[in-house]
């Protein structure tokens, strides 16, 4: 664990300190005052877990708030249970609709989870979340960090095929779709350093020009792991192929 030093004295020892001098003043050992921090933190777990299961979602928010300030000054940022919280502010805010608060708290979240170094497989499912709200809301530039953090943990390199991170939803062209053809779209295009697309065009399309123009409407606006150079910085590439299916009841 690391540790700052501020006039010979580590910020761990510091707060050691003031919560020994809390527990004095409050006439409880420090081992009762540890546990009754970990007990509150573990009883306002249990209210956000019922909360949850009623599908009380303000109520969530509010609680995963305390929870996180709580099991913070308890276990740190990097403890399971603040982890938990994290994740429940998240969580709430995302039921609640709210996509500033979810932004911002997944982004703390991300955050939190990267420093407690845990795998980037699960990490990467909050970021594709992330991306989506940031997508659908005008913040590409969070869109594209997350893409490359996304690129340097899989080691997106020459050779290897780009992964969508976000991806629209392709509209099936009515009459199609009533007369039931179903058909595929081979799309060539390359990629920015951020992963957006760029310079798709339509490589083989069957039937021919038919699906063409909603298959490229879609896929521009669409994500993936950017290419990486040999010192893990994000470039620009190209040469790619992806294909879309046009299937009934999809």
């Amino acid at each position: 664990m690391r540790t700052t030093l501020f006039n010979g004295q580590s910020t761990a020892a510091r707060s050691f300190g003031r919560l020994a001098s809390l527990c004095l003043i409050a006439g409880l050992t420090l081992g009762s005052c540890g546990d009754n921090s970990k007990n509150e933190v573990k009883g306002i777990k249990e209210e956000v877990q019922r909360a949850y299961g009623n599908k009380d979602f303000a109520k969530v928010l509010d609680l995963s708030q305390k929870g996180l300030a709580a099991a913070r000054k308890t276990m740190g940022d990097k403890g399971s249970d603040t982890l938990y919280f994290a994740q429940a502010v998240s969580e709430a805010n995302l039921n609640l609709h709210n996509v500033r608060g979810a932004m911002t708290a997944l982004k703390q979240e991300i955050s939190m989870r990267d420093a407690a170094h845990q795998k980037e497989s699960k990490l990467q499912p909050r970021r594709t979340v992330l991306i989506k709200l940031a997508e659908e809301n005008g913040e590409r530039s969070t869109a594209g960090d997350q893409a490359v953090m996304i690129s340097r943990d899989i080691g997106m390199a020459p050779g290897k095929d780009p992964q969508p991170v976000y991806k629209t939803d392709t509209d099936y062209p009515p009459d199609q779709y009533r007369q039931k053809v179903e058909g595929d779209v081979d799309i060539g295009f390359g990629l920015d350093p951020t992963g957006e697309v760029t310079e798709a065009h339509v490589v083989k399309s069957t039937p021919a020009m038919v699906f063409d123009q909603a298959a490229l409407a879609s896929f521009r606006k669409w994500r993936f792991t950017p290419m990486l150079d040999s010192t893990g910085q994000p470039i620009s590439s190209s040469g790619f192929k992806f294909t879309l299916a046009f299937r009934m009841g999809r």
